[in-house]
C-alpha cells in the first residue's frame, strides 16, 4: 500500500464490510497491526474501533519516568475517553539486572539513568503527583487496580505471551533486560515487603488529588504481595479528599496479610484500625472480595483474623474483649464504630482461615441485600470447644455450614461458589491437620447430605472422581444447595491430612479478580 493513498480503488481491502475486517486483521501481531494502521489514514479509520477498544481500554503501568509520563500522554490524548481501567503494576528497574545481564558501557549507562529516575520518582514524591495528574484527565475512568504479577491471556501475540506494563518492552530493548514484577525477599528484607503497600497509598493519594470518582479498587496478587494495616493510613490532612473517593466505591477487591501491622516488626495482638478506618468510608460497597494470606490458621494470623472479622461482622461498636473467643484472649479496648455496607450484594472470601461461628456471623449480618456468594481457597476451622469426632475424623464441617446458611431466612442468593476447600475439625493442636474438601462426580447419593458425606473412606473401594469446585446460579439456591451440592461433599485422605494451600505450586485460577477478559494493552 503506499502512505498516500486514499482512494477506494487503491485499497480494495478496505472495502470489506467492518466485522470482516476485524476477523482479518485479528490474526495479526500487535507490531502488524499497528504497521497495518500506519499505512494510510483510511487503515487508521477502518481500524480504529477495534484497535482503541482492545489496546486502550484498559493499560497497566509501572513505577518509572517513561511508564508513568506515557499514561500521562495518553490522558491529553484523543484516546483518554477511551481508557476506563488503569492497572499500576509493581514492576520495577531490576537494581541487580546489571550484574546478571551483559551490558555495554553505554547501555549501562541507560540503565543506571533508569534506575535514578525511579528512585527519583520516589524521592520527590512524583508517583502521585503524575498519576493524579492523569487521573484527572480520564473523563470515564472506572477501576485502578494494583497488581504484582502480568496477564498471561495476551492471545494475539501466542499462547500465553504476556500483557505487560507500558514501556517494560522499550526497556528490555534498550539494555537486554525486562523490569521484574516480583522477585524474592526474606523476612528481613523490609523495603521489598512494603513495596505494595507504599504504592498502594501512593494510588490513593493520586485519586483523592484528582478527586476522582472511581467506581471499582482492585488489589490483584499472587506472588505474596499483600497490604498491611499501614497500608490504609489515611492522613488526616488529606483525609477529606480520600472520603469522597471511597465512598464512590462500588467494588472492592484486597489482598491483606493481618499478622504485621506494618514491617513484621508488630506485637500481638493488632487490630486493624488502619483498615478498619478504610472500609467505614466505603459505604457505598456493592461487592466486597478479600483474600487473605495462606495458612492463615496460625495463632497470631488467627488472633488478628478473628478480631477483624468479628468486627466487620458486628453490628454496634464492641470492646475487643466481647469480640474474643474461647482461645482468644486480648486486653479490653473500644474497637471502632461498625460498619454497614447496606447495598453490599457480592461477597467472596479466600485465602483464609476462618471458624464456623465466624463465617455464619459474616454472612448473616449482610444476608438482607446478599445476592453472591463465593468461598474459594477456604480454610474452614471447628469453632473452639466444639465436639467433633477426632477418632474416624469424617465430620464435614461444609454440611454444617450450608445448614446454617440454609436457616437464615432472608438470604436469598442469585450465586453460590465454593471451591478449593479445606476443614480443620481440631483446632488444640491435637490433630490440627488440614483435610482438603472437594465434591464427587457421581450422582449424589442422598438428599440429606450428611450421610453420604461423612462416610468414612475405608468404605469406598476406590477414590471417587471429584472436582474441586462447584457453583450455581439461579432462582433456586436452596434447592440446589441443599439436593446437589450437600450431598457431593466429600472428604479427601481424611487419615491423612492434605495440605494444599502450604504448597509453592498453586492451581491457575483463572476465576480470580480479572482473568474475566483479556487485559488491553
Amino acid at each position: 500500500m503506499v502512505g498516500d493513498a486514499e482512494s477506494p480503488a487503491a485499497l480494495p481491502l478496505l472495502q470489506v464490510p467492518p466485522e470482516i475486517l476485524d476477523r482479518i486483521t485479528w490474526h495479526l501481531h500487535t507490531t502488524e497491526l499497528c504497521n497495518f494502521r500506519l499505512t494510510c489514514k483510511s487503515a487508521e479509520r477502518a481500524v480504529h474501533f477495534r484497535f482503541t477498544s482492545e489496546f486502550f481500554t484498559r493499560k497497566q503501568f509501572m513505577v518509572s519516568e517513561f511508564s508513568l509520563k506515557a499514561l500521562i500522554d495518553i490522558s491529553k490524548s484523543r484516546l483518554a475517553a477511551h481508557l476506563r481501567h488503569v492497572h499500576i503494576s509493581l514492576d520495577q528497574v531490576d537494581e541487580t539486572a546489571s550484574s546478571r545481564v551483559t551490558m555495554s558501557p553505554k547501555t549501562r549507562s541507560l540503565y543506571q539513568q533508569r534506575l535514578a529516575e525511579q528512585s527519583t520518582l520516589w524521592t520527590l514524591g512524583l508517583v502521585s503527583k503524575y498519576l493524579a495528574d492523569a487521573f484527572s484527565r480520564l473523563p470515564n475512568l472506572e477501576t485502578v487496580a494494583l497488581r504484582d504479577f502480568n496477564s498471561t491471556r495476551r492471545s494475539r501475540d501466542g499462547p500465553r505471551a504476556q500483557w505487560r506494563s507500558y514501556g517494560s518492552q522499550t526497556l528490555a530493548g534498550e539494555t537486554g533486560a525486562h523490569p521484574v514484577t516480583s522477585q524474592l525477599f526474606n523476612w528481613g528484607s523490609a523495603a521489598l515487603l512494603d513495596r505494595a503497600n507504599v504504592l498502594f497509598k501512593a494510588i490513593i493519594h493520586g485519586l483523592g488529588l484528582a478527586n476522582v470518582r472511581l467506581k471499582n479498587l482492585e488489589v490483584m496478587e499472587r506472588n505474596g504481595n499483600l497490604l498491611f494495616d499501614s497500608a490504609f493510613h489515611l492522613h488526616p490532612d488529606f483525609e477529606a479528599a480520600y472520603a469522597p473517593v471511597l465512598g464512590n466505591l462500588q467494588k472492592l477487591h484486597l489482598c491483606i496479610d493481618v499478622y504485621w501491622a506494618t514491617a513484621p516488626h508488630a506485637a500481638q495482638p493488632y487490630h486493624q484500625k488502619n483498615l478498619i478506618k478504610f472500609l467505614s468510608h466505603c459505604q457505598g460497597l456493592e461487592e466486597l472480595r478479600i483474600n487473605g494470606k495462606r495458612n492463615s490458621y496460625s495463632k497470631g494470623s488467627r488472633l488478628n483474623l478473628h478480631l477483624f472479622m468479628s468486627w466487620l461482622a458486628s453490628s454496634e461498636a464492641k470492646p475487643l474483649s466481647q469480640l474474643q473467643s474461647a482461645d482468644i484472649s486480648v486486653d479490653s479496648q473500644d474497637a471502632p464504630p461498625a460498619v454497614e455496607f447496606p447495598q453490599l450484594s457480592n461477597l467472596s472470601l479466600g485465602m483464609m482461615a476462618l471458624t464456623l461461628d465466624e463465617t455464619v456471623q459474616l454472612i448473616t449480618k449482610f444476608a438482607g441485600s446478599l445476592q453472591r456468594l463465593e468461598l474459594w481457597r477456604f480454610q474452614l476451622m471447628a469453632d473452639p470447644g466444639t465436639d467433633v469426632d477426632m477418632e474416624e475424623k469424617k465430620q464435614n464441617l461444609y454440611i454444617s455450614l450450608l445448614k446454617r446458611l440454609l436457616a437464615i431466612p432472608n438470604l436469598n442468593l442469585r450465586h453460590i461458589k465454593l471451591g478449593m476447600l479445606q476443614q480443620m475439625l481440631d483446632v488444640s493442636g491435637r490433630y490440627n491437620k488440614m483435610q482438603a474438601i472437594e465434591f464427587t462426580k457421581d450422582e449424589p447419593a442422598s438428599t440429606d447430605g450428611e450421610k453420604d458425606a461423612a462416610a468414612p473412606a475405608a468404605q469406598h473401594t476406590r477414590r471417587r472422581p471429584t472436582n474441586n469446585s462447584m457453583e450455581y446460579t439461579g432462582s433456586d439456591w436452596r434447592h440446589f444447595v441443599r439436593h446437589e451440592m450437600m450431598p457431593r461433599l466429600h472428604i479427601i485422605n481424611p487419615d491423612e491430612g492434605v495440605d494444599r494451600l502450604s504448597s509453592d505450586e498453586e492451581p491457575e485460577d483463572l476465576s480470580e479478580d480479572d482473568e474475566d477478559e483479556e487485559m488491553d494493552e
